[in-house]
């Protein structure tokens, strides 16, 4: 694997395990990061166990190209 792909791979990783932490314990992240958006609407639990959700499958696709080869160099 080369240099970007482990960048990928890492990154992936990284976002997958952030995802699935915010995720299940979404009181906690909703907590450090503000109860509402900028426009001032309230954040759901539901809508932030939905941004937890999105990142870790990004997260474990993104590390699944890297590690399959998918990302090849040039």
């Amino acid at each position: 694997m080369s240099g970007p792909a482990w960048f990928f791979a890492i990154g992936g990783l990284v976002a997958a395990v952030w995802g699935v932490t915010v995720a299940v314990f979404n009181r906690w992240a909703q907590r450090i990061g503000g109860d509402e958006l900028m426009n001032g609407k309230p954040l759901t639990p539901g809508f932030v166990r939905v941004i937890g959700i999105g990142l870790a499958i990004g997260g474990t696709v993104m590390a699944t190209a890297a590690f399959s080869g998918l990302l090849r160099e040039g």
